[in-house]
């Protein structure tokens, strides 16, 4: 693949972050990708936190791949992976998101990379640290 294609899946990479995460626009997934597991991930995540907020940090592009960190913060309002009863609680962390484009520039593929702990922690659910007894939630 050529540079071109990195440079072209590179920009597509950053837009999908500003438009659908930054911009809470679900219906430009389609531009992107027609893999469901691409769509229902950014879309659980962006209505889980309404206010989501993406900052990216770096990016890399080589061949059908593109690595994006970023930093996120948002409060949830919906469900999101376990914690199904909305907390409203702000969670600030980051993440790592790696996509493999196909030749047209659609994303096929995805990975995510986080510490899910620290942001269940941040929601309450389920942790404490050493030591600490985890509260009841009700």
């Amino acid at each position: 693949m050529c540079a071109m294609s990195s440079t072209r899946n590179k920009a597509r990479a950053l837009d999908l972050v500003d438009r659908v995460v930054n911009g809470h626009d679900l219906g430009a997934l389609d531009e992107f990708t027609s893999n469901p597991a691409v769509v229902a991930s950014a879309t659980g995540l962006v209505r889980a936190f309404p206010d989501l907020e993406v900052v990216v940090r770096w990016v890399v592009a080589e061949g059908d791949m593109v690595v994006v960190f970023h930093e996120v913060r948002g409060s949830q309002q919906g469900p999101w992976l376990f914690v199904q009863e909305p907390t409203s609680r702000r969670v600030e962390t980051a993440f790592m998101l790696a996509f493999r484009f196909d030749e047209h520039g659609q994303i096929v593929d995805q990975w995510l990379g986080s510490n899910f702990v620290e942001m269940f922690v941040q929601l309450g659910w389920g942790f404490a640290p050493v030591g600490e007894v985890v509260p009841e939630r009700g």
